[in-house]
């Protein structure tokens, strides 16, 4: 349910829990740092309702800027409230029963915590808005429209609001028992009617129902007809994705008879994961051969495809096919860029000329001209999932020679001097990798030759060959020092080039280039994490040997 807190009502209940931690753990000195953590981490989830701390812990708190989504901050409210319940239980069943200034203090707590319930129960739209501003606008878009319309936006609207509002009166209504029992449970124990076995017990019992009918929503098991509902089916799980028209063309186009081997091969070995299945589940079934043979293709040619439809908000493709675009809540910022200043440009400039009718020579006289979806060996685009897919000519391919290289004095220039150039014929390099690589060896060379031989991963390898030797462009994303270059087995260094792109000037003849994933950052970080849990185990022995040789029956 979408829910847009007022201020008022937030600070409300700030107040109570620290008129509560005020005067139930007067002594304690944690509750000053757990209500100040509970109190700024609470105003941090507000984001953009409460832009004035947000805009600060923007520009001054190192590393803010990188949450996703700011509501991920109450975790630390969910583990500060309980905490603070925790501690008030500690103190009420280690000292002796409630005096009247303590059962007072703690009836008027809980009667405005209850209050503030009913209220919330009895008048929510009073408190709450049940549409988010996106829904807002989207419907009085529609109802500014105007016409027959305007009636249905109205009823949709009182319709959403009403069914969200049954749906938290519900919840608070809920609430309402569950603080009314543990209430009254603590009530008792202050008083010592109930011993700390049963307080333990009962409360543990309240938890844990608690937990149980909030998971249930989720994940439970009522079954209907025989399957479990609200689970995901399995046949669903297993095969998200149907193939398309598109998807078949690209296969039929793509598929050769060399892979035939490979495919054989993994349906042997998916039979024999299926052998210890029972009946209809034994068998291979259509859809997974199909699957089967998408993933051969895969692993054995080097093309990409582009939907035109939303490519990086849908991850479709990337189920069947190595893809240019692709659904990822933290995209490389690099990547991300080159798809703001000329991948959504070089889009645009295709679809308009679909949308204008152009033919087919038309249509490939356009891609000729889209420098950055050629480099990334963009051999297919998608533009409807019903019929055959374009067959971009101007692809570059897994790998190319270049002629020439532009350098250029930083990263802001690189993006820019991107769209001057053909990426076929000039790969355009940033200033500091000067020394690194030779561009003395960019040449013409219509001999010169260099093809991808094997995808993982891990490591990806190609052959190269040329007469003079040459400068070799990759169609692969550069990532730094996490990728090792190596030249016939021998180290050998490789550059960024194109903005996002691997670059390495080659020796003439033929070679093997290979490119091996050895994370330096990742075998440090695994070595230190092996050394600190080995640490823990180690101090955890050592705390239990002491506690053994303390008790009565542990001296030698």
């Amino acid at each position: 349910v979408l829910l847009v807190i007022q201020s008022t009502v937030i600070a409300w209940r700030l107040c109570i829990s620290q008129w509560v931690a005020d005067h139930l753990l007067r002594n304690e000195p944690l509750r000053y740092a757990l209500f100040a953590g509970l109190l700024l981490t609470l105003l941090l989830s507000w984001g953009r309702n409460y832009m004035p701390l947000t805009d600060f812990f923007l520009d001054h708190v190192p590393g803010y800027d990188k949450f996703r989504a700011v509501t991920i901050i109450l975790v630390v409210v969910e583990l500060a409230a309980p905490v603070l319940g925790v501690l008030y239980l500690e103190r009420l069943l280690g000292n002796g029963a409630w005096d009247k200034l303590k059962e007072r203090r703690f009836l008027i707590a809980s009667g405005v915590l209850v209050l503030l319930l009913l209220v919330m129960l009895a008048a929510p739209g009073s408190l709450f808005d049940f549409l988010s501003d996106a829904e807002r606008a989207r419907f009085n878009a529609s109802y500014d429209a105007g016409g027959a319309g305007q009636a249905e936006v109205v009823t949709l609207v009182d319709g959403i609001k009403s069914l969200r509002m049954e749906v938290f009166r519900a919840d608070v209504l809920r609430s309402l028992v569950f603080v009314l029992l543990a209430g009254g449970l603590v009530f008792l124990a202050g008083r010592r009617k109930v011993g700390r076995p049963v307080f333990l017990a009962v409360l543990g019992l309240l938890v844990l129902v608690d937990l149980w009918a909030v998971d249930k929503r989720y994940v439970n098991n009522e079954k209907e007809q025989g399957r479990y509902v609200q689970w995901e089916d399995e046949q669903r799980s297993k095969l998200p994705f149907s193939a398309t028209a598109a998807d078949q063309a690209i296969l039929q186009q793509e598929f050769a008879p060399s892979m035939e081997q490979d495919l054989q091969a993994t349906l042997a070995r998916l039979k024999e994961a299926k052998s210890d299945a029972k009946g209809r589940d034994k068998l291979v079934t259509p859809e997974e051969e199909e699957l089967a043979r998408f993933g051969v293709l895969r692993r054995n040619s080097h093309y990409r495809v582009l939907t035109l439809n939303n490519p990086f908000n849908d991850s479709r493709v990337s189920y069947f096919h190595k893809s240019v675009g692709g659904y990822h809540g933290a995209k490389l910022k690099r990547y991300q860029e080159l798809i703001e200043f000329h991948i959504s440009p070089e889009l645009q400039a295709v679809i308009g000329s679909l949308q204008n009718g152009t033919d087919l020579q038309g249509i490939n006289d356009v891609l000729a001209q889209q420098g950055v979806l050629n480099m990334l060996n963009t051999r297919y685009l998608i533009y409807s999932p019903d019929q055959a897919p374009i067959r971009n000519l101007h692809a570059l391919g897994a790998a190319w020679f270049v002629e020439n290289v532009r350098w250029v004095p930083d990263s802001d220039a690189e993006i820019l001097a991107l769209g001057e150039v053909d990426p076929a014929r000039t790969v355009v390099v940033d200033e500091r990798f000067r020394g690194r690589l030779d561009d003395a060896k960019a040449s013409a060379d219509a001999s010169a030759d260099i093809t991808l031989t094997e995808y993982r991963a891990d490591r990806v390898t190609y052959r190269a060959n040329s007469a003079n030797g040459g400068v070799a462009v990759f169609s692969e994303i550069w990532y730094g020092p996490d990728w090792q270059a190596y030249v016939d087995g021998q180290p050998a260094d490789h550059v960024r080039g194109d903005y996002v792109l691997r670059v390495m000037d080659l020796p003439a003849g033929e070679h093997t280039v290979e490119f091996r994933l050895e994370s330096r950052p990742y075998r440090t970080g695994s070595a230190v994490m092996t050394a600190g849990s080995a640490l823990v185990i180690l101090l955890a022995l050592a705390a239990l040997g002491r506690a053994w040789r303390r008790s009565p029956g542990g001296e030698a």
